[in-house]
């Protein structure tokens, strides 16, 4: 199986939106690094996210993964955790 299809297999089991995916894959790519908000729109290509629909889909990612899972770096950006 090749890694972006398991990536893609275990987010639709979460039951992401495609807008939610985009931002976890960033995430997931990342993992134990810290992206900004800047760096997470840029490459999960949703440009037109206002800096509140970019909080609302991590809000909305830590629903389905559960609160521990995305830490928020207070003035950096956020890192999935292990």
């Amino acid at each position: 199986m090749i890694v972006s299809e398991h990536k893609a297999m275990s987010s639709t089991t979460f039951g992401l939106s495609p807008q939610e995916h985009a931002v976890y894959s960033v995430l997931e790519t990342h993992k134990g690094r810290v992206v900004s908000r800047y760096n997470l729109i840029r490459e999960a290509q949703l440009t037109e996210l206002s800096d509140r629909r970019c909080d609302a889909l991590i809000s909305a990612i830590r629903g389905h993964l559960g609160p521990d899972r995305i830490v928020t770096v207070r003035r950096r950006g956020w890192m999935l955790t292990d």
